[in-house]
């Protein structure tokens, strides 16, 4: 599955869920992104992966997101 598949899926899931507060408290936590670049992330305009899982993170703590629908490069380090 390519990352921009992933991405889709993911959104798909917690579209709904995922309001602007999970944007906030990104930034108010100091994630390395500016805050319209994650709300782009947060509606599907921009397709970036890692920066939905963050915002599920934050926004979403206790939604568990399936490990294959993770990038890769965290993928790989939470199951390395």
């Amino acid at each position: 599955m390519t990352e921009r598949q992933k991405y889709l899926r993911l959104l798909s899931y917690v579209i709904e869920d995922l309001t602007s507060d999970a944007v906030d408290a990104a930034i108010r936590a100091g994630y390395p992104a500016k805050a319209s670049m994650l709300a782009n992330v947060r509606i599907g305009r921009v397709m970036n992966l890692t920066h939905l899982v963050a915002l599920i993170g934050y926004g979403l703590p206790k939604f568990p997101i399936p490990a294959e629908l993770l990038p890769v490069v965290v993928a790989q380090s939470l199951f390395s």
